[in-house]
């Protein structure tokens, strides 16, 4: 638990806000982004399983969003944006 406590307030030095991103918000122009500090910043994305179930999807569907978010996630990490991304196998 002390470690966890230390690396907390040594993250808090180093990022000004913490953004979330989720997957219908795969657009550089959400407001979100606005005024992103990209030295103190970051974004985090997951891929959420229960997302996908609250209303019923086609399986193509639900792969072709974790498909785009990843990529766009790729774009982000391109424009050196700090990015903290989950996919389901890491979450």
């Amino acid at each position: 638990m002390k470690q966890k406590l230390i690396a907390s307030k040594q993250l808090g030095n180093l990022v000004t806000n913490l953004r979330i991103i989720l997957g219908d918000q795969l657009d550089t122009n959400i407001s979100s982004l606005d005024g992103l500090n990209v030295e103190k910043d970051i974004i985090l994305m997951c891929e959420v399983w229960d997302e996908t179930k609250y209303v019923k999807h086609h399986k193509k569907k639900i792969a072709f969003l974790f498909s785009a978010m990843r990529h766009f996630a790729e774009s982000l990490r391109a424009k050196t944006i700090n990015l903290v991304y989950y996919t389901l196998a890491t979450a």
